[in-house]
């Protein structure tokens, strides 16, 4: 049987098809690195708290509510001091401080607002702000909330501003029935007003206007003090805050930006480090919860929840694709599998094989009551793909008085292969003496081979009729050397086949693939 991998016509295309490999292994390969930039959402709370450090600002886009946004209440012996760059005082506070005879000027002003402790009434108590939309139904595109450091350590100090559209500050303090409570210094521009802590104030603060809120901490033995932002409707740690659709985090000297894309559970996100890198969030994709920034002396701390796409430290977090296929051994087998047939494919093109050549001829050497009708098959195949002035059959072609041993000399001299036809009765057909044809030293077909094998022509046994291959003991010793020559077997069921398989392999010379050990 022909050993060779060429013997298959469909192997001998694919190594010329050797691009499509080499190209189908780049897409292959360069897809799966794709696959390695699509990170799916990840839990907020399994990050955990962001730490803020001083300097450090916290943006939140996509704001879907235009309720309250943010708000504070101080605790006993809390101050809180507000300062508006720009400010001015809501149309029904205006009406209302009309109503109780005090003049406020109108129109955008520096603004601030301090509590002040009347004597003997001990310390300040609780203080409230909070921070809403002028217009409920057009919340600010971003708020922009900055820690910065206190000027002592029991104090801490936040930046606010908005984009897009004006806020709304409400301030006010609860009556406690004390008359020595505190009082409320309101100063709108030159103009100084001292209210009474009860009168609810309303500011509204231009957009993009910064305004600072500066609380003092109590002095009390406590380990840590902190002031706590609370945002949206907030209902506890676990629960409520203010719905957006992104949150970042700056980066400052000694610290990495961090960026959070809202989402929903094990969304995946496309191109997620290079369009997180850029700030580029999906539209509507999801929602964050932002609930409370807990501010410290030292910074602050936001607890957020929800899932969101995350680029933390440079690095955008969640699994790739190709991390959640080796979770399934089935699919991640199948990926392997393809890129080692395309691995295989390539090598297989590279490695050395035949090289095609031109053929000047082949000749076949055969017996007529052996296997006469199957050669002659053979030589119309022949002869419909080299030509009939590139096939030699012998006995059809050698002239009428002609010398044998010398048109077999000039037939050889003209092609590169030779064809020895075996048959069932090749090695055992006898003359009228009962002797083996083939030890006969005049016998034609011995004398064919035993001249192509000296002329170091290729010749190629063919076995037919399901003929068996004869061992080097049952060959003449001058035409022994058959014996180690690759063998080709053309089968009665698919000749066709098998013969035009065979005139495929010779157009290519002999090469590293057709060094095979004998057939036996």
């Amino acid at each position: 049987m022909f050993a060779s991998p060429l013997r298959y016509r469909w192997l001998r295309e694919l190594r010329a098809l050797w691009p499509w490999a080499a190209g189908l292994l780049l897409v292959a390969l360069g897809s799966q690195f794709a696959l390695t930039s699509p990170r799916t959402s990840v839990n907020l709370e399994a990050i955990g708290p962001l730490k803020a450090l001083p300097g450090q600002a916290i943006t939140v886009t996509g704001l879907a509510t235009g309720k309250a946004l943010v708000n504070y209440s101080t605790g006993r012996g809390s101050g809180l001091d507000l300062r508006f760059d720009q400010a001015r005082l809501a149309p029904e506070t205006r009406e209302l401080l009309q109503r109780l005879g005090i003049a406020a000027p109108d129109g955008d002003a520096p603004t601030s607002w301090i509590t002040r402790a009347e004597p003997r009434a001990g310390d300040e108590i609780m203080s409230r702000f909070e921070v809403m939309s002028v217009d409920t139904g057009n919340p600010p595109g971003t708020l922009l909330l900055r820690v910065l450091a206190g000027a002592t350590p029991r104090q801490v100090r936040v930046e606010l501003s908005a984009q897009g559209a004006p806020l709304e500050v409400t301030l006010s303090m609860p009556w406690t029935g004390d008359v020595h409570a505190p009082h409320k210094i309101l100063r709108l521009g030159e103009t100084e007003l001292v209210l009474p802590g009860t009168l609810p104030i309303k500011l509204h603060v231009p957009a993009e206007a910064i305004w600072r809120a500066v609380i003092n901490l109590p002095d009390t033995p406590q380990p840590t003090l902190v002031a706590n932002l609370e945002f949206g409707s907030f209902s506890g740690r676990e629960g409520g805050g203010l719905a957006v659709s992104a949150l970042g985090l700056d980066g400052i000297p000694g610290s990495a930006p961090f960026l959070a894309c809202g989402a929903t559970s094990g969304r995946q996100l496309w191109r997620a480090a290079w369009r997180l890198a850029k700030g580029d969030c999906p539209a509507k994709a999801g929602t964050i919860q932002v609930r409370s920034l807990e501010m410290r002396s030292d910074g602050a701390v936001l607890v957020v929840g929800g899932h969101a796409w995350v680029l933390k430290d440079g690095e955008a977090l969640g699994e790739d694709i190709l991390a959640r296929l080796r979770r399934q051994p089935v699919w991640w087998a199948l990926l392997l599998l393809v890129d080692g047939l395309l691995v295989v494919w390539c090598v297989l093109a590279l490695l050395p094989g035949p090289r095609r050549i031109t053929l000047r001829g082949v000749f076949i050497s055969y017996r007529r009551s052996d296997s006469g009708p199957r050669v002659g098959r053979l030589h119309d195949r022949l002869v419909a793909r080299l030509g009939a002035e590139r096939v030699f059959l012998d006995v059809e072609s050698i002239p009428a008085g002609e010398d044998f041993d010398r048109f077999i000399a000039d037939s050889l001299s003209k092609v590169d292969i030779v064809l020895a036809v075996i048959g069932p009765q090749w090695l055992e057909l006898r003359d009228h003496q009962g002797l083996r044809r083939l030890d006969a030293e005049d016998d034609l077909v011995r004398r064919e081979i035993a001249a192509a094998l000296n002329a170091r022509l290729r010749v190629i046994p063919v076995l037919v009729g399901g003929a068996t291959m004869p061992t080097a003991d049952q060959l003449p010793a001058d035409i022994v050397e058959l014996a180690g020559r690759n063998t080709v077997e053309i089968g009665e069921r698919q000749f066709l086949r098998d013969a035009d398989d065979l005139i495929e392999q010779l157009e290519f010379a002999a090469g590293p693939f057709t060094a095979y050990a004998p057939s036996n």
